[in-house]
């Protein structure tokens, strides 16, 4: 569904500004002079309107050219914009790991997360080439903030390494399926190369997800 601030932001546009999304949201692609003509405005207000989508990154456009003459411009929705209409995408998510684990057991779910969790220290491991603790914190803190996890780290007075992420882009997936945490954590390890031990957990209700990370005692290396 849609989050509650896209949602707001959407509700709070000029009224032509939706219903330009809209409509090239249904269309998919619409030149300016086509959506002035659905809108009953004057071409030149519908590329006001879309001159200020287009630097929010809710719109694009590209040249086509159409007979002889100059080329025209057409717009579709920029990514931007996908967060404005409802998906389902976490809904189905839900729905096939349910599915999986009435038709084959927990194990086989528990299968699915560790096969994306080695897919992702696959993806990963090549970025991750610091010498020290600290080094690979922050490659890993750099990796996660960019997909979505709001990841940042610091060292406390026993210097002891914090990470904290204050978001989980999946937590809607995993808030029924510890798996999913369990294999998340066991990335971590994998990754910084130590012992990593949860102190917050986004699925109980804290305000982040909480790790302790340490240098691996001398029998585990």
């Amino acid at each position: 569904m849609i989050g509650s601030t896209n949602n707001s932001l959407f509700k709070q546009m000029p009224m032509t500004r939706r219903r330009i999304l809209t409509l090239l949201k249904e269309e998919k692609e619409l030149t300016a002079d086509q959506l002035a003509e659905i809108l009953g405005i004057s071409s030149v207000a519908v590329r006001r309107h879309l001159t200020k989508l287009e630097s929010d990154q809710l719109v694009e456009y590209k040249e086509v050219q159409r007979g002889m003459g100059r080329p025209s411009f057409v717009y579709h929705l920029g990514e931007a914009a996908a967060t404005f209409f409802p998906r389902r995408y976490e809904e189905l998510a839900n729905t096939v790991l349910e599915t999986i684990k009435d038709l084959y057991g927990a194990d086989a779910v528990d299968a699915v997360f560790r096969v994306r969790s080695e897919q992702l220290i696959s993806d990963y491991r090549h970025k991750i080439n610091g010498k020290t603790l600290d080094a690979r914190l922050e490659q890993v803190t750099q990796l996660r903030e960019a997909d979505g996890y709001m990841s940042s780290w610091e060292q406390d007075q026993n210097g002891t390494f914090i990470l904290r992420e204050a978001n989980c882009p999946i937590i809607n997936v995993v808030a029924g399926c510890g798996a999913a945490c369990n294999h998340d954590q066991a990335i971590l390890e994998t990754l910084l190369d130590a012992e990593v031990t949860r102190k917050g957990h986004l699925v109980k209700g804290d305000g982040a997800c909480i790790y302790e990370v340490r240098p691996k005692t001398q029998a585990e290396q």
